[in-house]
């Protein structure tokens, strides 16, 4: 899997550098700090590093179709990305005093994929949880998005995120849904032990199924002008909701 850009693959570097089999950098007079720091990690852990002059940095660019990466003026090759298994994050859960797991339904663009990580690893989520189908995976943009987060939290893949939320029901979680029609406002929500929030598509938002078998179905309250956010911003502001009661002094 190709990794793109300097922050994505500094995270990775400090997290999991043997995950990183090659780097290929813009050769630059004057590297920036962070680039410096990249091509030292990269040294001390042994990772083969390769300096290419503009020409020969574009060329390759432009080959693997990345342009997105020529102003970053760094790329990495790493092992696909691993997901988790759903019932490792259920023995962890089980360890914890009020788990939060992120159920993401048909979210399909990989840039908010990668928002929605970001946010779950800043924001003390435990787990997420993507559909094997009609879905972002973990790819150089969802992970370039994250700026490497994608590497801090266990992601599993389930067949049947309906079969899932029923798992999850029997280890004691409560399950609340996303939905913009719905009456009960996300600060009317008490947020207190093992919780699954379910965020749905960034067009259709949840499915009727999903909704059904969700415990209860919150919304966030908006002016009348538009009438959603973007499903990365609103993931955040349910994930932020639920850091902020966990963490409130009382």
């Amino acid at each position: 899997m190709l990794i793109i850009g300097k922050n994505p693959i500094y995270e990775v570097l400090k997290q999991n550098p043997k995950d990183l089999n090659k780097l290929i950098l813009l050769k630059t007079v004057k590297p920036e700090k962070k680039l410096k720091e990249i091509v030292d990690i990269a040294q001390q852990n042994k990772i083969n590093t390769l300096f290419l002059n503009k020409d020969q940095f574009l060329k390759y660019f432009k080959s693997k179709n990345k342009s997105e990466g020529i102003a970053q003026g760094v790329i990495g090759f790493m092992k696909d990305f691993e997901y988790a298994e759903m019932r490792d994050i259920l023995d962890k859960c089980k360890k914890m005093k009020s788990p939060l797991l992120l159920l993401l339904d048909n979210i399909t663009d990989p840039q908010n994929l990668g928002a929605i990580v970001r946010s779950a690893v800043c924001l003390g989520a435990d787990g997420i949880v993507i559909p094997r189908h009609n879905s972002a995976e973990i790819n150089h943009t969802s992970m370039k998005a994250s700026s490497g987060a994608a590497n801090m939290i266990p992601i599993a893949k389930e067949i049947n995120l309906t079969n899932t939320i029923r798992t999850l029901k029997q280890h004691g979680f409560f399950i609340i849904g996303a939905d913009s029609n719905t009456n009960k406002l996300i600060y009317e929500e008490k947020f207190e032990g093992p919780i699954a929030i379910v965020m749905g598509s960034e067009g259709a938002g949840l499915r009727p199924v999903m909704k059904q078998n969700c415990d209860q179905l919150i919304r966030i309250p908006m002016m009348a002008k538009i009438d959603s956010l973007n499903v990365s911003v609103s993931t955040a502001i349910f994930l932020y909701e639920v850091f902020r009661q966990k963490n409130v002094k009382k």
